[in-house]
């Protein structure tokens, strides 16, 4: 959960936040499909989900205010990275 700039609660759910996590390590659509199992067009719609729930402009936006949020730190990327070596980091 993260609170906006109206202190309106907004739920992301499991799936969704998994999404922008991968997001945030700059990997492609085809490539976060891939890793969560589902299709390109299912991520996508999860993206945008997410986006218009942050109120973002665009993916850079999102992860911006997820971070600002506290929702993502640059410390999970680098754990993730370090799990996977085939991940990116953020």
């Amino acid at each position: 959960m993260i609170i906006d700039n109206d202190d309106e609660p907004l739920h992301l759910t499991l799936r969704e936040t998994e999404i922008l996590k991968l997001a945030a390590l700059g990997l492609t659509t085809k490539e976060m499909a891939q890793r969560a199992g589902i299709a390109p067009s299912t991520v996508e719609r999860h993206i945008e989900n997410t986006r218009l729930k942050m109120r973002a402009k665009n993916r850079v936006h999102m992860i911006s205010k997820a971070i600002a949020a506290g929702l993502l730190t640059v410390e999970d990327s680098e754990k993730t990275t370090e799990q996977d070596p085939n991940k990116l980091s953020a």
